[in-house]
């Protein structure tokens, strides 16, 4: 039986729709755009503190207080990354661009005929937006603008800056009811393909790395269940370099365990050709088998215009981070 359900495996693995699905991925927003956003939301928010501060002086103390509960957390300190990026962004226009955002917040906040009961609410709200309480748009672009986080994803999700994506009742999913994190500052979208339930990008949706979520039927003989030992059979590196699709170079794979269940780690380059450019990614996929499914989770890096990696390096750099998302894994109705 261990051949033919090798065989079984393989057919499942053998796509190149994770590929494909990074093509459909369009952020329509530029980053520029993105970051101004961002940007304007934390300026405004310090110019009306500076008002609270001088209009109300007993509300003075209660102001600095908030401000420091929001600077002192990560989304306070991207702040800094959103303006060193925007210089980047803008170049020689940047200090005319800074000039006009303070002016333009100035001339809104101080138009503002501010209550003390208005203040103060204002207050309460600057500290729940130090939790993360805003628009997700404007938190998702701060920290992907944070200096640590950008550079290494992982520090995001276990400093607690985290979404949590579920499969339950998704028509993509085929039954399997997983749930997975990612940094919360990822973008996500739904998977046009036919079996890729959703598609992340780092960086906002402008990054160096693509996630897909998969969940591929296998087609078991009825009334046939794969056992543990032939599970673990299947998901060693031999047999996985088996499923690197046709064209594609196979760079390394491992054996693990994912919600105590045989599962394993594929490494492979594949190249594709987009319009006049070819383009080659270092694809890490993260593999189980839960009942008669294959449940996927497929990271790719490529290099970006601005960038000098290469794709080991790239690799060595985020795959901490593809591990500590995959470890995020749960298959929730184990637990019913």
């Amino acid at each position: 039986m261990k051949t033919r359900l090798v065989a079984l495996l393989l057919l499942s693995l053998c796509s190149l729709e994770w590929l494909r699905a990074q093509e459909d991925f369009d952020t329509t927003e530029p980053r520029w755009k993105q970051l101004s956003q961002a940007y304007g939301f934390v300026l405004g928010q310090q110019t009306s503190l500076e008002l609270v501060e001088k209009k109300f002086p007993t509300l003075a103390k209660d102001a600095k207080e908030a401000w420091f509960a929001f600077n002192s957390t990560a989304l306070g300190e991207s702040f800094k990354g959103v303006e060193d990026e925007l210089s980047r962004e803008l170049d020689a226009k940047w200090p005319e661009y800074k000039e006009q955002m303070a002016t333009q917040m100035n001339d809104l906040v101080g138009k503002q005929d501010l209550t003390l009961q208005q203040a103060t609410e204002f207050l309460a709200h600057v500290r729940r937006r130090a939790k993360g309480d805003m628009p997700e748009t404007i938190r998702s672009a701060l920290l992907s603008a944070h200096p640590r986080y950008s550079k290494n994803p992982a520090l995001e999700l276990s400093d607690g800056w985290k979404q949590t994506f579920r499969t339950k009742d998704h028509p993509k999913a085929k039954g399997v009811d997983f749930s997975i994190s990612f940094p919360d500052s990822w973008n996500k979208r739904e998977g046009d393909r036919p079996n890729i339930i959703q598609v992340f990008r780092s960086g906002s949706g402008h990054g160096p790395i693509m996630c897909n979520l998969m969940v591929k039927t296998i087609p078991f003989p009825a009334g046939y269940t794969p056992t543990k030992q032939e599970l673990k059979e299947f998901f060693q590196p031999g047999e996985l370099e088996g499923s690197v699709p046709a064209g594609g170079k196979f760079v390394t794979a491992q054996e693990l365990v994912l919600e105590g269940a045989p599962a394993g780690m594929l490494v492979c380059d594949i190249t594709q050709q987009r319009l006049d450019l070819t383009i080659t990614m270092r694809m890490t996929q993260f593999m189980t088998i839960h009942k008669n499914s294959m449940i996927l989770i497929q990271f790719g890096v490529s290099k970006l215009p601005d960038t000098q990696e290469t794709l080991d390096q790239l690799q060595q750099q985020f795959l901490p981070t593809f591990k500590s998302v995959a470890n995020t894994f749960v298959l929730n109705d184990r637990y019913k």
